[in-house]
C-alpha cells in the first residue's frame, strides 16, 4: 500500500511539473485560459432549472413556448438526426439582457487570410472569445496595432463541445421558433462532431445541418416554417452578395499588393462594397446601415465570417443531394464515423 501511495504521489508530482512547465512556456495562453475557465465556471455555477427560471420571471408567451420547445428539439436531434445525447440546454443562465461573451476575429490587411490562435485539444481557431469586455478590447487593440483588420462582436451562443453541460442563455428565449431551432441544432451538432484545426468546415457543416434539420423539424408547422424560410431567404441574398465580394477581394489584393497606393485602393473597394448594399432587396434600413458601418470599421475581418460559416454551403448541398439523397441522419452518422473527407 505504501509503495502504491508513493507511486501515486510521484505521478501527481510529475503531472504538476509538466503542467507548470507548459504554463511557463505558454504564459499568455495560460493566463487567457484561466480567465476563460473563470468565466465559464461563473456561467455554470449560476445556472438554474428551466422551471425555476420560469417561476421567478414574468415570461412572455414566446419565452414560455420556447422553454417547452427546447426539450422537443433536443429529443428530435437524437431520435431523428442521430446527434450525440447530451445534458446541454437542460438548464438556463439568466444573462439579464447583457452580453456574456465577446468574440474577436482578425484578418491580414491585404489578403482574406484569417489570423489564427492555437489552443489545446481544439487546435487552430480563427476566433477568440472573452468573458470580460475589457480583455476583448485589449486583444482588439493589440491586433490593430500590428496592422490586422479586426472585428469585435458578441456571441449569442457557444459550445464547449460536450465537455460541460452548456446552459441556455436567457436571451435565446426571445428567438422565433425557427431561429431557436436553428441555433440549438447548430450548437448541439458541435457536441456531436468537431474536427480539430478545421474551423471553416466545422462551422459550415454545423450551419448546413442546422438549416436542414430546422426545415425538417418544422415541416408540420406551416406558419413557423414560412416565417423561418422568409427570414432565411432574406439573409441568404446578403450572404450570396458577400460571397461575391469575397471573390472580388481575393482577386484584387494580389493586384494592388505592390502598389504604393494600396491602402487607398483597398479603402475604395471596401467603400464600394458597403455602398452596394443599398441596392440589395433589403427592407430594413437600420440593419443595412449597421452592416455598412461594420464593414467600414472591421474591413477584411468582416468578410472572414462569411468564409467561416457560409463558403461551403453550395458544395455541401451538392454532396447532400447526390450522395445522401436528402437524408440528414445518414450524413450525421457518416460524419461521426469520419467517413466525410474535405
Amino acid at each position: 500500500m505504501k509503495i502504491a501511495i508513493r507511486w501515486i504521489r510521484l505521478f501527481i508530482s510529475y503531472c504538476l511539473l509538466v503542467l507548470l512547465t507548459v504554463c511557463a512556456f505558454n504564459y499568455k495562453m495560460s493566463v487567457y485560459l484561466c480567465y476563460q475557465a473563470k468565466g465559464q465556471l461563473h456561467v455554470l455555477f449560476n445556472r438554474q432549472s428551466l422551471s425555476s427560471f420560469a417561476d421567478e420571471n414574468n415570461l412572455n408567451q414566446t419565452e414560455k413556448e420556447n422553454i417547452l420547445l427546447v426539450e422537443k428539439i433536443k429529443k428530435y436531434s437524437v431520435d431523428s438526426l442521430d446527434y450525440k445525447p447530451t445534458d446541454n440546454f437542460t438548464q438556463i443562465y439568466n444573462q439579464k439582457n447583457a452580453p456574456v461573451l465577446w468574440v474577436i476575429t482578425a484578418c491580414e490587411p491585404y489578403a482574406l487570410k484569417a489570423y489564427e490562435w492555437q489552443f489545446p485539444l481544439v487546435g487552430r481557431v480563427s476566433y477568440k472569445g472573452f468573458f470580460k469586455k475589457e480583455l476583448a478590447q485589449k486583444e482588439y487593440y493589440r491586433l490593430k496595432s500590428r496592422g490586422y483588420d479586426v472585428d469585435l462582436g458578441t456571441a449569442s451562443a457557444w459550445s464547449t463541445l460536450g465537455w460541460f453541460k452548456d446552459p441556455l442563455l436567457s436571451n435565446m428565449l426571445n428567438y422565433s421558433k425557427g431561429g431557436l431551432c436553428n441555433l440549438l441544432f447548430h450548437e448541439l451538432f458541435h457536441a456531436t462532431y468537431y474536427a480539430p484545426n478545421s474551423v471553416n468546415f466545422n462551422e459550415n457543416i454545423a450551419n448546413f445541418i442546422a438549416h436542414k434539420a430546422t426545415l425538417q423539424f418544422l415541416k408540420n408547422d406551416t406558419a413557423s416554417l414560412h416565417e423561418y424560410i422568409s427570414n432565411y431567404n432574406d439573409n441568404l441574398s446578403f450572404k450570396n452578395f458577400m460571397q461575391r465580394q469575397n471573390a472580388y477581394l481575393k482577386q484584387l489584393y494580389p493586384q494592388i499588393n505592390n502598389s504604393p497606393n494600396k491602402f487607398l485602393l483597398k479603402l475604395k473597394a471596401i467603400n464600394f462594397i458597403a455602398d452596394s448594399i443599398n441596392y440589395l432587396p433589403e427592407s430594413n434600413a437600420k440593419r443595412t446601415k449597421g452592416r455598412q458601418a461594420e464593414i467600414m470599421e472591421s474591413k477584411n475581418a468582416y468578410f472572414i465570417d462569411f468564409e467561416q460559416y457560409d463558403s461551403m454551403q453550395d458544395s455541401l448541398e451538392g454532396v447532400f443531394n447526390k450522395i445522401y439523397n436528402g437524408n440528414i441522419k445518414k450524413l450525421v452518422q457518416d460524419l461521426k464515423l469520419n467517413k466525410i473527407y474535405y
